[in-house]
């Protein structure tokens, strides 16, 4: 078909058209002469200098249909002549295209008319293909007759697209042809004439009602698994709680019986106690294996960062490992350049890690050399490490054993575990730990040579470097008065907060030393000796528990008073005060002794007045029982309670010397117990030592060093009430120096 349409040059007015031109834009019936040339093409150029060579134009019928059109000009003097060929093919093309399309979607015109829908449109939401042309979208779509008011808010999406813009939605109900509601992501976007005029919208659907249903469903069983995760959390505690308490009365009844035994003369039945309770520790050590490596695969695994001298740890390793490597024949070397200084990190993590890889070495290596070095190393980033390494010249592994050995019960081969026994579980530990803190650990061995591990560890966590450090001179110490009764150490970051505090208790009497940082604090309090301690909770460098740790893992220091506070804020003050102390079950005989020593000689300087009486707070009555023989026999008055409740009831009736707290128990636990206990005031002065066989979190440490109490919200007064309460807490607690002093030289 070829059209030809003649128009004057300066009016633009069609003066004749062929039969095929009024055939192809439906003016059959009507004389389209003196009509606009824009008549037939509503987007005539008006520089038609771009007809140098045909170009592709939209045509307009007289329906309002469109035809596209290729248009070629012959120019005279006054006239010229369009010849059009319709690209009716090519059209058709595209509209196959988009009737296939294996997707929901539709054009539009501008007053939102369908101009063509593809199969999976109109089946999606009921229509009929051959019935959309030409219709209105919100006449026949179905979300338009359910939601009427739906339709100002597509009026403004198709607005918006016909003003160039893009319009998306991620999840929006649609009604579907059996009625029932789906969910929908959509996208709107503007369509374009060959000119570049807007012509109307495109829009497309995507059906994602099972992609919804399954991200609900694994909303749920992530909510199920949180849960589930929860209760294994909860079941660990629990387990720590329920294995611990029986070995502690294996390991505590075969140690009472075999002291018994050697005085009374009867050395081999005490060698054989010695065994019962060898075994006992040896099964503390495996199940401590197990709950490390379960709590790490629950994330409850937590870092308690602190400063520590490395030459020093070095030398408790050296004194913890050297028994059982030497049980072999082995011979133990240890090498470390000098003067190692201090590192940040978990200090309790990075002794697990070296006795882990020693108690190793020395299990493997019979008749041969045991290797401890330590040095300092610097990277291209001038980041400092401390490097240990563990090596021995024991079995050895080869490559496909050094591949599995970082793997949780995981061995060497079968025999191996038959032969030297073990779970598997202390290298895998040995890696958690080390990747924690931000190192690692590696491994190169030879069979029957040897092997040797070594750890990389940051000096400083990693999240700390280059932060500036405190200046030690913005702190001033204060003048101590003239008779002191008592000397304190202050530790905290912030200088009025320690002015304010040595200002106060030494108007009290008490001579006041100040460190501005728990690294300071801990150098001072080696130094000092103070009689107790004032401590920060909130502190950049190390924080108050980090420092409490220390000072109880410091033999010199750990029997110490150490009084933990905290001031947050001008108008919200907390004071934070409770146990005492703590031990870990199975009880450490000597530790406990050494707490007992503490608090006797309180009793006898007048801090605590009564009776040797002592209160054992533990469910288990096999505990108890122990319990009670051990501290008869060092003197004490016990009395026992089943939990909280009876305990409360047992202070009530006749307030004792010391309490030894058991923290999980029914009807009230030993959390419950210290909050109530603490309410009463006269009951303040009596210090609860905590025995417990359950793994201690951040949030429990804080718990049982006291809950905060808000002593006053608003007013100017509330530091002089805390620094009350703390003066308080000293005089109930602190021996004078100088009485101790007499004390301690009549022993």
């Amino acid at each position: 078909m070829i059209c030809i349409v003649t128009f004057c040059n300066d009016s633009g007015r069609i003066e004749s058209a062929n039969a095929d031109a009024k055939a192809l834009f439906g003016y059959d019936g009507r004389d389209i002469r003196h009509d606009s040339i824009e008549t037939l093409f509503p987007h005539w150029p008006a520089d038609t200098t771009c007809f140098d060579s045909p170009i592709d134009l939209e045509g307009r019928c007289a329906d309002g249909s469109v035809v596209p059109c290729r248009v070629e000009i012959l120019r005279s003097n006054t006239t010229s002549t369009a010849i059009c060929q319709p690209l009716r093919e090519n059209f058709d093309v595209r509209e196959r295209f988009v009737q296939y399309a294996p997707t929901a979607v539709a054009m539009f015109d501008r007053q939102m008319n369908y101009l063509l829908a593809s199969q999976q449109w109109a089946s999606e939401y009921g229509l009929d293909l051959d019935d959309l042309p030409g219709r209105s979208h919100y006449d026949v779509f179905p979300l338009f007759q359910t939601d009427p008011e739906s339709r100002d808010r597509w009026q403004r999406r198709q607005n918006a697209c016909l003003s160039g813009r893009v319009e998306r939605g991620d999840d929006e109900p649609f009604p579907q042809a059996d009625g029932n509601l789906a969910w929908y992501q959509w996208e709107m976007r503007p369509w374009r004439t060959a000119t570049g005029a807007i012509g109307g919208a495109i829009l497309w659907t995507n059906n994602i009602t099972q992609t919804k249903q399954i991200q609900d469903e694994l909303y749920c069983a992530k909510e199920a698994a949180e849960a589930a995760n929860r209760s294994k959390s909860t079941f660990l505690a629990n387990m720590s709680h329920e294995l611990r308490t029986p070995l502690n009365a294996i390991i505590g009844y075969s140690e009472m019986l075999g002291e018994d035994a050697q005085d009374e003369g009867y050395d081999d039945i005490a060698a054989d106690l010695n065994k019962i309770r060898a075994a006992g520790q040896h099964l503390l050590s495996l199940i401590n294996d197990i709950l490390d490596i379960s709590k790490i695969e629950a994330g409850r695994m937590d870092l308690y960062i602190e400063s520590f001298d490395i030459s020093s740890l070095l030398a408790e390793v050296q004194a913890t490992t050297v028994p059982a490597i030497e049980n072999n024949n082995n011979q133990f070397q240890l090498s470390g350049e000098g003067d190692l200084g201090a590192m940040c990190a978990d200090l309790t993590k990075v002794r697990q890690i070296l006795i882990n890889l020693l108690s190793n070495a020395a299990k493997f290596t019979h008749d041969g050399t045991v290797t401890l070095s330590a040095y300092r190393n610097t990277d291209s980033n001038g980041r400092g490490w401390v490097v240990f390494e563990v090596a021995d010249t024991g079995i050895g592994m080869n490559d496909e054993q050094i591949e599995n050995v970082f793997t949780a019960f995981s061995q060497a081969d079968a025999s191996t575990t038959r032969k030297y026994g073990g779970t598997g579980l202390g290298l895998a530990i040995t890696r958690h730990f080390c990747q924690m803190m931000g190192g690692d650990v590696t491994a190169d061995s030879t069979p029957e040579r040897g092997s040797t591990f070594t750890v990389y560890l940051p000096a400083e966590p990693l999240d700390s470097i280059d932060e500036p450090t405190s200046d030690p001179s913005a702190t001033a110490t204060p003048t101590p008065i003239a008779q002191p009764s008592g000397l304190v150490l202050a530790i905290d970051d912030d200088p009025n907060t320690l002015d304010l505090i040595s200002r106060r208790l030494s108007k009290e009497g008490f001579h006041v030393e100040t460190a501005c940082s728990g690294v300071e604090g801990l150098k001072r309090a080696r130094e000092l000796k103070p009689d107790a301690i004032v401590l920060d909770v909130l502190m950049e460098d190390m924080s108050g528990w980090a420092v409490l740790a220390a000072l109880k893992a410091d033999a010199e220091l750990a029997d110490i008073p150490a009084i933990v506070a905290t001031i947050v804020d001008e108008k919200n003050l907390g004071f934070t005060l409770g146990a005492s102390d703590y031990l870990l079950k199975p009880l450490d005989n000597q530790r406990l002794a050494r707490l007992l020593d503490k608090y006797r000689q309180r009793r006898i300087l007048g801090s605590i007045p009564g009776e040797n009486r002592i209160l054992v707070v533990e469910d288990d009555e096999m505990t108890r029982e122990m319990m009670r023989r051990t501290l008869e026999k060092f003197g004490w008055n016990v009395v026992e309670a089943c939990d909280g409740r009876a305990a409360l009831d047992a202070v009530a009736a006749e307030p004792p010397n010391l309490i030894l707290l058991d923290l999980m128990m029914p009807n009230m636990d030993g959390f419950q117990f210290l909050t109530e206990f603490r309410r009463t005031g006269n009951w303040r002065s009596i210090p609860v030592v905590v025995v417990t066989a359950m793994e201690l979190t951040a949030a429990d440490y804080q718990r049982l060093d006291g809950s905060v109490a808000h002593i006053l919200e608003k007013g100017a007064s509330t530091r002089d009430e805390l620094l009350h309460e703390v003066r308080d807490r000293l005089f109930a607690s602190l021996a004078p120096r100088a009485d101790r002093g007499d004390l301690e030289m009549g022993q």
